[in-house]
């Protein structure tokens, strides 16, 4: 049996202002890790990093769900003096 994946709304606002080929990378990692742990392999991982983008994860054995709590952007948690370089 495969694991659900659930994106909290937060997560879902900033996936959608991702250019559509990280969006694809991170998709992929996604499903990889729901593969890797519905086989039952213990992925031990809390975060999927892809490009500039960082997933953060909350996986429920017990519900067989994980749950795509934050992404992260460089970009977007650059500090604010980064740009005046």
């Amino acid at each position: 049996m495969s694991y659900r994946i659930q994106v909290h709304p937060e997560a879902g606002s900033l996936l959608q202002t991702l250019a559509s080929h990280v969006l694809l990378r991170l998709g992929r990692a996604l499903a990889d890790l729901a593969e890797a742990l519905a086989s039952g392999e213990d992925a031990g991982t809390s975060e999927v990093r892809v490009d500039d983008c960082v997933m953060r994860l909350v996986v429920d054995h017990a519900h067989r769900l994980l749950e795509v709590i934050r992404i992260e952007h460089r970009d977007a948690v650059a500090p604010a003096w980064a740009g005046a370089l």
